[in-house]
């Protein structure tokens, strides 16, 4: 008689946990305000999720998150695979998550958004996805009209059981009609504007950044893996764009990648400035605001716990170069004016 009472009674207090999980609201803001990681599980019938890779249907899962202090929330959501290059590459591509439920509206705050895990499931694949996370932070330094991420700490379920479970980091990317409400901004359609018709300065620190972090895997007239956002009140101003996608790049300098033999790039970590011309004062203006943020960046490289001493020391090597270019005045007028694209 008395393990019955025990049973009713854990029986009773699951479902109160389960029931004060789904009270429980996400808040859209918070979440990516908050540096703590998030233990979330995933079920849902991974076998067909990675079988089914290319395609544009939603699946349906149950997610259980727990938030730091505890917080446990837990709702079905819908996921779908995404990113092409990945989609043709790697064991599990990157997901889509639809939070958007009226039955379980715990999440639905949310709305959509894009979650980047690893290449594949080792730890090698989960460091090269770290390098990536940091790259967003260090991002964020530099300028808000960027976009924010949350690390999460994955465990996938396989609901029919024909997968082994395994866990790994990833990190959800803030929406970007979210990241345009945090500026002041609009989301603007990559309608054909000119390189010379976006916001001068911010342009001219896009493109700054994406040679620090090696990256050529981008296109500003052809909007490859940019954005772009643009005043809400004043419609002459002229837009933004904010960069995105950062894997493969020298930074990361993941197995995948390589060089690009049109760019004449013979490795992926071979820097190539792709930005276009602007005076010395204007590029050295911008290479001011980098220098600011020397310390911090080296400072969140140094600090993040999850990365081996090994990646943290390539890391700073990388970017340690990029200050000893940009800190010589001759150097970076070399690099940024002189051999700037003009047309």
């Amino acid at each position: 008689m008395k393990s019955k009472k025990w049973i009713i009674v854990s029986v009773m207090l699951c479902l109160v946990q389960f029931s004060l999980g789904q009270k429980a609201i996400v808040d859209d803001k918070k979440f990516f305000q908050d540096e703590e990681p998030v233990e979330m599980k995933v079920y849902t019938d991974v076998r067909n999720l990675l079988a089914q890779k290319k395609s544009l249907n939603y699946v349906y899962a149950t997610v259980n998150c727990t938030f730091p202090g505890n917080k446990v929330v837990d709702g079905q959501v819908r996921i779908k695979p995404r990113g092409h290059f990945r989609k043709e590459n790697c064991r599990l591509s990157s997901l889509t998550f639809d939070f958007n439920n009226k039955d379980y509206p715990a999440f639905s705050k949310l709305g959509t958004l894009k979650l980047v895990g690893g290449c594949g499931t080792s730890e090698k694949d989960e460091q090269y996805l770290l390098k990536e996370y940091l790259i967003y932070k260090m991002y964020n330094l530099l300028t808000d009209m960027s976009f924010r991420v949350r690390l999460m700490h994955v465990n996938y379920n396989d609901t029919r059981g024909k997968v082994k479970p395994w866990t790994q980091y990833a990190f959800f990317i803030e929406d970007i009609d979210d990241m345009a409400k945090r500026n002041k901004c609009r989301k603007k359609e990559a309608v054909n504007y000119a390189h010379h018709n976006l916001d001068r300065n911010h342009a001219a620190l896009v493109y700054l950044f994406q040679y620090m972090i090696g990256n050529t895997d981008w296109s500003m007239p052809f909007y490859h893996n940019i954005k772009l956002i643009v005043d809400r009140k004043d419609t002459m101003s002229r837009p933004y764009p904010v960069a995105y996608d950062f894997d493969m790049t020298g930074l990361v300098n993941p197995p995948y990648g390589g060089g690009n033999p049109e760019l004449g790039l013979e490795k992926l970590t071979d820097r190539l400035y792709r930005g276009y011309q602007r005076s010395f004062e204007e590029i050295e203006a911008v290479a001011k605001i980098f220098c600011q943020k020397e310390e911090a960046i080296y400072s969140l490289v140094n600090n993040f716990t999850l990365l081996s001493n090994k990646n943290k020391n390539d890391m700073l090597a990388f970017i340690g170069d990029f200050f000893n270019q940009v800190k010589n005045k001759k150097r970076l007028k070399n690099i940024c004016v002189d051999n700037a694209l003009v047309n």
